[in-house]
């Protein structure tokens, strides 16, 4: 027995950090006597392969720790070497009604067959917008038809927006950690980010965003997301939602408003948006489908409010448009009210899901770390103490436990100074193993 779970950590079938079957498991599994398995585990700690962690069991021992040198603090330079795995970022391809869409995408063709060889309309199609004017009122913000623009995906309606309500070289202010997109959106448009550290849902966050704007040249432009922010899952309260914009329109600044993560609840209602509460036009507000309901079709838009006019011009002199046929049947999806089951079963799923991630992390860094609850989103935040590289634990996860690294759906990022968890995936066997080992090695840096 000893040989034989010795081969299998030599050879990386047993995953550092990995547990291993309890003693009754292994007596069971074996046919071997309590005294036999028990010397079997002491020859295997000898060997340095496996140590015994409290009532917790036996586990595979980690390789040692090369001495390294301290890591640099995190700077504003970090943003762009986060891992890549958040361009690859979003919910598992399960949860999305596949062969509704495709029964849509034929009906459509059918009655339309013509339909993909005329010219887009440019600001997105009527019955398109219509359908989500209706549905604007779900989230507090009772838009009208003509309000909106149809985008190529929330992408392309952060891009509007930046170009619209900022010059080069001007300042912009940014949530922290600051993800991949936003970072390159700047970065596009020679923007400098003003960061704003404090958490969405910290008591800090209106004191730290007003003394930025009473300082010396503040910035005009506030990016942000207050439902569910990626990656650190932050909700804003109500009560900051309304005082934010009162400080907005007191400094005059304009605030880009990215709710794509706002359907996805786990309990009650909707959170409403800081659109909810603009009756000046001081909000634009963006969104899109990618995140709820079908990321294939690409369609975002935007609600530009005392710019629309700018915008509407910026997204007429552009060659981009949104594909009729996309339109139209996401147009009859949400018509024949296919989004609110969908929804509701969706929603149940991702704090089902987010469940089981939890109660691995709770049990592994439970007495370590402080663990927030989840009320929404899919992204998981734990926050990595100053001390740990970044660049280590990518190599560690890729060496140890290569399934939390996959390609197409990565459930471990790493942004700025934290790990991000994706909840949506589902927790096969060797996926939670793997997680609750990559957990254990992690716990040693707290």
């Amino acid at each position: 027995m000893a040989d034989e779970l010795a081969d299998a950590i030599l050879s990386k079938k047993l995953a550092a950090n990995a547990r291993l079957p309890s003693v009754r498991e292994l007596m069971q599994q074996h046919q071997l006597s309590l005294a036999t398995v028990t010397n079997a585990l002491h020859t295997l700690e000898e060997k340095g392969l496996v140590e015994p962690r409290g009532k917790a069991g036996y586990f595979v021992k980690p390789p040692a720790k090369k001495e390294t040198a301290a890591p640099a603090p995190h700077t504003q330079a970090d943003l762009q070497n986060m891992s890549a795995n958040v361009l690859k970022w979003g919910p598992a391809e399960d949860l999305f009604p596949e062969r509704r869409w495709q029964s849509l995408l034929g009906s459509v063709i059918r009655r339309h067959p013509f339909l993909s060889t005329r010219h887009a309309q440019a600001y997105g199609h009527p019955r398109l917008r219509a359908e989500l004017a209706k549905r604007s009122a779900e989230n507090g913000c009772f838009l009208k038809e003509d309000e909106l623009i149809v985008t190529q995906g929330a992408t392309e309606a952060l891009l509007l927006a930046l170009r619209a309500t900022s010059e080069a070289g001007s300042k912009v202010m940014v949530q922290a950690p600051v993800s991949v997109l936003y970072s390159r959106l700047l970065e596009t448009f020679t923007l400098t980010p003003v960061t704003v550290h404090s958490s969405v849902d910290a008591p800090e966050f209106l004191a730290e965003v007003q003394a930025i704007l009473e300082g010396e040249d503040p910035p005009k432009v506030f990016l942000l997301v207050a439902n569910y922010h990626f990656p650190t899952g932050a909700l804003m309260p109500l009560p900051v939602k309304r005082n934010l914009l009162r400080l907005a329109e007191k400094h005059g600044v304009t605030i880009i408003e990215d709710d794509v993560y706002g359907d996805l609840q786990h309990d009650g209602a909707r959170p409403l948006t800081l659109k909810s509460f603009d009756l000046k036009g001081k909000v634009i507000y963006v969104n899109s489908c990618s995140k709820t309901l079908a990321p294939g079709l690409r369609i975002g838009w935007l609600a530009a409010g005392s710019w629309r006019e700018r915008i509407e011009y910026l997204k007429s002199a552009s060659a981009s448009s949104v594909n009729e046929l996309s339109q139209l049947v996401l147009a009859e999806f949400l018509a024949q009210g296919s989004h609110v089951p969908h929804l509701r079963k969706y929603r149940q799923q991702l704090k089902s899901r987010s469940g089981e991630y939890l109660s691995i992390l709770r049990l592994v860094l439970g007495n370590t770390v402080k663990l927030a609850d989840m009320p929404g989103g899919y992204s998981y935040w734990l926050p990595l103490p100053g001390k740990i590289s970044t660049e280590e634990i990518q190599t560690q996860i890729r060496a140890n436990w290569p399934l939390l690294d996959e390609a197409d759906t990565p459930q471990i990022a790493l942004v700025s100074n934290g790990v991000c968890v994706n909840t949506s995936i589902p927790l096969t066997d060797p996926l939670r193993q793997s997680l609750t080992a990559f957990c254990f090695y992690l716990r040693g840096f707290y």
